[in-house]
């Protein structure tokens, strides 16, 4: 049968040859003895028949390249004379785009980096694939170009010079103008650095690094920003302690640029990547974090303005603030000690926070008090304030209970953050009952009737009068008016709805 499959290829008809070069493709999977010498004349013979036809636009040409593939990917005796080798490619290369051919292409181009045949024009022919993965807008065709490219990256000889222009030309196009372009640039990325060996992770990772943070920062697909940020906590996962010292010195100058806030919030953004990548082991940069984290948070205090609790704005620039205490929640989730360290971090600053005119800042700053009081035991306030001993030190429980009160009145809040607020003034209320004031009277002394909307303010004012010594009662007294302050507004808006109502004769 082998014998009668090799003649059919020498055949002048078409159905003849199309029917014989799937054959050859299909035995040479059969154990059988004669394929051994055959193999060599199937793998010439298609190639004869190739450049006979001189194109690839046949369906005899796409047969035989389909079956040529086979034969090379199958068979370790189905050798390519380098030559023939050369004139495949040319004869390839311009397929690269054609969407009808680009199978086959891919196909054949696989066999030969699988067995990793070696010419000059194969480096060439690489460079044209990389392109074709960043503009073409296929994902099918970019998942082909990826494999093959990946594979010729990983298994062919690359002089420094030339990886260091892949690598270039990778880094350039996170950039690409569509997006389905970067997402496969950053595929790519993923894969080179899971995949290289840690050596040469090491003497791109300034290169990548960089590249991915600017996507991260600036990138405005979230897809492609989710992206970045795996491939950089992969990246630092790879990286030996001196690569890993290098990145983080440029975070610590990004977070020193305080004229440059966008710098900042990257830098945060890039330090909170690297702890959830670390975990237990990011102990050997806390120090470093809670240093640039401790600064910004203090300056973002100081730039804050009290203009009530309704003044707020989607569009202040609330990043760099959120972006701060998020990472600061990381940290306290890593080592949690820092937080009950006496004067390690700025409470009061993130206190200022809690009035932040934007939702996910008030939510960040909310979330680490909660944090902090989760880990300490209930503790009356002294009249003098609580010693420089104790993490809470510098803080007044009544002015944040004040404050948590404040944002419960904002028409923003929402219910994860209703939630924290509510966790949080319990514990600040367990800690007011074990205050024993000394002018302290039950709750249920004052009773206040007030049937308007306009005796709310005046009847709390009266009450922090009555309940100053006694800051549970107040606690109480202030929530109580702002429920009874919220009922008789909604009570209001109802009826005046229901007024506005046309009249029906």
């Amino acid at each position: 049968m082998v014998p009668v499959i090799g003649n059919t290829l020498y055949s002048s008809n078409s159905h003849v040859l199309i029917q014989g070069l799937k054959a050859s493709a299909a035995i040479i999977k059969c154990p059988l003895k004669r394929l051994e010498k055959s193999v060599p004349v199937f793998v010439r013979q298609t190639i004869n028949i190739l450049k006979e036809i001189g194109t690839t636009e046949s369906e005899v040409a796409q047969t035989a390249l389909k079956s040529l593939a086979t034969i090379v990917r199958d068979k370790s005796n189905a050798e390519v004379k380098e030559k023939d080798l050369v004139y495949l490619l040319e004869l390839l290369a311009p397929d690269l785009e054609e969407p009808g051919r680009q199978a086959t292409v891919f196909a054949i181009l696989r066999a030969i980096v699988a067995r990793k045949f070696i010419v000059p024009e194969i480096y060439d022919l690489m460079e044209r694939v990389s392109e074709v993965m960043v503009t073409n807008q296929s994902p099918q065709v970019q998942e082909l170009c990826r494999s093959v490219l990946l594979q010729f990256l990983l298994d062919y000889p690359q002089g420094k010079g030339r990886l260091r222009t892949t690598m270039s030309f990778l880094a350039k196009n996170t950039t690409y103008t569509y997006e389905g372009g970067r997402v496969s640039v950053l595929e790519l990325l993923s894969a080179i650095v899971s995949k290289f060996e840690e050596s040469l992770i090491g003497d791109y990772a300034d290169l990548l690094f960089v590249a991915l943070v600017m996507v991260i920062a600036n990138d405005d697909s979230t897809k492609c920003r989710e992206m970045a940020a795996e491939i950089v906590k992969g990246l630092f996962l790879r990286l030996d302690v001196d690569h890993r010292q290098l990145l983080v010195s440029h975070l610590r100058s990004w977070a020193g640029q305080s004229e440059k806030p966008q710098l900042i919030r990257v830098a945060a953004q890039v330090y909170g990547i690297i702890l959830d990548a670390l975990q237990a082991d990011a102990t050997t940069y806390l120090s470093v974090v809670i240093g640039d984290l401790n600064t910004n948070i203090l300056r973002s205090a100081e730039q804050l303005t009290d203009d009530g609790e309704e003044q707020m704005d989607v569009d202040a620039q609330w990043q760099v603030s959120y972006h701060l205490l998020s990472v600061l929640g990381k940290v306290i989730h890593i080592s949690s000690d820092v937080a009950t360290q006496p004067q390690k971090l700025p409470w009061t600053a993130i206190v200022a926070h809690l009035l932040f005119p934007h939702a996910w800042v008030r939510m960040a700053a909310a979330r680490l008090l909660g944090q902090l009081f989760s880990m300490l035991p209930v503790a009356a306030q002294p009249l003098e304030g609580y010693p420089t001993t104790s993490p809470l030190a510098g803080l007044d429980l009544k002015e944040i209970a004040d404050k948590h009160a404040t944002q419960l009145k904002s028409s923003h809040l929402s219910s994860t953050l209703g939630l924290q607020i509510v966790k949080n003034l319990f514990y600040i209320g367990k800690c007011f009952c074990a205050a024993k004031g000394p002018n302290s009277q039950p709750i249920d002394d004052v009773e206040v009737e007030s049937d308007g909307e306009g005796d709310t303010e005046e009847g709390e004012s009266e009450h922090e009068e009555v309940h100053g010594h006694n800051p549970l009662a107040w606690l109480f007294s202030k929530l109580s008016f702002q429920i009874r302050s919220a009922y008789i507004s909604r009570r209001s808006r109802s009826v005046n709805n229901v007024g506005s109502l046309p009249e029906h004769g």
